[in-house]
């Protein structure tokens, strides 16, 4: 996979806006606070997703005929 270390990157920093949302939930942050974390979430997923889906499948590749 060429975009490894890009992806992991991204995986990272998914992590790291969850763990904000939960904070801010927890510590009373204001709904619009949560709500711009949340976004800022589904933005990283999707990038993510389109990372992934632009990578070849190298499992795939293995398998078929030359």
């Amino acid at each position: 996979m060429r975009y490894k270390n890009n992806i992991l990157d991204k995986l990272n920093q998914i992590d790291i806006i969850a763990n904000r949302i939960n904070v801010q939930v927890n510590r009373g942050g204001t709904q619009e606070q949560v709500l711009e974390s949340i976004e800022t979430l589904k933005e990283a997923i999707e990038q993510t997703r389109s990372m992934i889906s632009i990578e070849s499948d190298d499992f795939e590749n293995q398998f078929s005929p030359r």
